[in-house]
């Protein structure tokens, strides 16, 4: 009885089609038992369509990184693992698939090793590479292409094939290597479409998102399951239930919205007056929200607003967060944390930032909060804290004590009354940026849109009445039309629910990215918001960097290069 040889087949997938995979292994068996079976090429880039053809027919993958632009990258190592293959003893002969002419030298080496070469390559393979072997077999002879399909076949396999892989990662790359060892490379221009990816958007079953493939989600039926939207009152009573068992923790606001959602079901917050849970929470008088931490008002220590009260928190906060400057959103939780939610309206504003403008010694620019002066701030609040001299006041006469008492007072703000004039510096010039951030600010306060005329005056009061002019546009209304998530109905400027909603989604992915696991960084950060969120634009904001964007949203903070939880 004859021995069978034993060979090693050795597959450039640079070279050679996946579809021929099973007519190259039914041809190499004529000659012997296949001892190695090998394919050479980058696997990172798909390997030519040979991953499945590879898989299904125990064909071992062998990674090749093509360091540079260029070829022989494959070629290298599959001439390196012939020799090791031909050293070792073990086989009788090669098989060597590849229609490249750079194996000539290999064949003849492996020839004068006494071993057996077989070559399988298409018809376009050079004489010199086929006259070295001693069986050439070509491809386009012993079987026949692949290449005729139907779209209705190919449209099912491919999309079997997502239903059989939709791990929510399964990607173009892996969808065209499926595709070519079973059809070969496919001319997607005959059917109609550019390339690949154009054929995939067209099945309706199927979603893309960038380069990842999976099956769109159907709805289920409303008759299945009825689900009945809860009223305010028991939302209310569940949120009161919760913060008495668990206190108010710190950073407990998203846990509280999930435990609500797991309750009732996804709960439209939009019945009660805003999509942001945030936002409702603001309104009802039984909760106290700071930053991203709830209680209730029975636990909250509010104390007596007054003028002045007030504008000493608002002096101090400015002072203690020179020179960076302190954010107004954390500004404003302080203020509702020590005074309660009504403070405004106790003072008589209708706003945050006409209540700030209010203060002297302070401004605010770009969601921050300055002291208006430097140094000379510096030195006002030294002669402020500066001791007085109790012993010698105390002896003297009741009116006397009265006068020297109030020249001890009054002497600090005597001083700040110089600072007033700081004013005309926010009127000139106006910026764009900053003008979009009051925009949306004024727009997002007012729950029934603001008047035109209102927001107009608002504008002239802070950057001169001349602000349209220097921006270069005509009308309000053409100014309005530049920023991103607001539009004028009736007069009014009106701020788009969806843009509301898709804030809050962002502003949410960036909070919990501050206090994920892994890279922190404001470039990774960049990354994947334009991935989660496409078409993102910070400047949609009126922020020129996306740092200053971070530092408007609450319980984040940008520092240098990474984005920091602040509790």
């Amino acid at each position: 009885m004859i021995e069978e040889k034993k060979l090693a087949l050795l597959i450039d997938s640079d070279n050679v089609s996946a579809k021929y995979a099973q007519f190259i292994l039914q041809e190499a068996s004529k000659y012997g038992e296949l001892t190695y079976k090998r394919v050479y090429g980058d696997w990172e880039k798909g390997g030519n369509g040979w991953h499945f053809p590879a898989i299904n027919n125990s064909i071992m993958p062998i990674q090749q990184t093509c360091y540079i632009a260029g070829k022989n990258s494959t070629d290298f190592s599959m001439i390196i693992d012939a020799m090791d293959i031909l050293y070792s003893g073990k086989v009788d002969g090669f098989v060597l698939v590849t229609s490249d002419s750079d194996f000539t030298r290999l064949a003849i080496r492996l020839r004068e090793g006494g071993m057996l070469v077989v070559g399988i390559g298409e018809v376009k393979t050079p004489l010199a590479f086929t006259s070295s072997c001693h069986h050439f077999s070509y491809l386009n002879q012993v079987c026949e292409t692949v290449d005729d399909f139907d779209e209705k076949s190919l449209r099912k396999a491919v999309l079997d094939y997502v239903r059989d892989n939709d791990d929510k990662r399964l990607d173009l790359g892996k969808i065209n290597s499926f595709i070519t060892s079973r059809y070969g490379n496919i001319d997607y221009t005959t059917l109609g479409f550019n390339r690949l990816s154009n054929f995939i958007d067209s099945f309706s079953e199927l979603v893309r998102k960038n380069t990842f493939v999976s099956l769109k989600k159907v709805p289920k039926p409303a008759s299945v399951t009825t689900h009945i939207e809860p009223s305010l009152s028991a939302v209310v009573a569940e949120i009161e239930k919760f913060l008495k068992v668990n206190g108010a923790q710190s950073d407990n606001l998203i846990v509280l919205e999930r435990h609500l959602n797991q309750v009732f079901g996804k709960i439209d917050f939009s019945r009660f007056g805003s999509k942001r849970f945030a936002r409702v929470i603001d309104k009802l008088p039984e909760f106290v929200r700071v930053g991203t931490t709830v209680s209730l008002v029975e636990n909250a220590s509010a104390s007596k607003v007054t003028t002045d009260a007030f504008e000493s928190i608002v002096r101090k906060y400015a002072e203690d967060n020179m020179p960076g400057g302190g954010n107004l959103g954390q500004l404003n939780n302080i203020l509702i944390e020590k005074f309660g939610k009504g403070y405004l309206k106790e003072l008589g504003y209708d706003d945050f930032a006409t209540a700030l403008n209010s203060v002297s010694g302070v401004k605010a620019a770009k969601n921050f909060l300055y002291t208006s002066v430097g140094s000379e701030r510096s030195e006002i609040t030294e002669t402020a804290q500066q001791p007085e001299e109790p012993m010698e006041i105390q002896v003297q006469d009741s009116e006397d004590s009265t006068e020297e008492k109030s020249e001890v007072q009054d002497a600090p703000e005597a001083r700040v009354v110089p600072e007033t004039p700081v004013v005309s510096e926010e009127k000139a010039p106006p910026e764009i940026n900053a003008v979009k951030r009051d925009i949306l600010s004024l727009a997002a306060l007012h729950n029934n849109g603001i008047a035109l005329p209102v927001l107009g005056k608002r504008l002239s009061e802070k950057y001169g009445k001349d602000y349209l002019k220097e921006l270069g546009f005509r009308s309000m209304k053409s100014l309005v039309s530049k920023v991103a998530g607001v539009s004028v109905v009736e007069n009014r400027l009106a701020i788009d629910e969806e843009f509301l909603r898709r804030t809050d989604e962002i502003e949410k992915f960036v909070y919990e990215f501050a206090r994920g696991e892994g890279s922190r960084a404001i470039k990774a950060l960049s990354g994947k918001l334009r991935k989660e969120f496409p078409g993102f634009d910070y400047t949609d904001y009126g922020y020129t960097k996306l740092s200053d964007f971070i530092n408007a949203i609450d319980g984040v903070r940008a520092s240098g290069y990474y984005v920091e939880p602040v509790d």
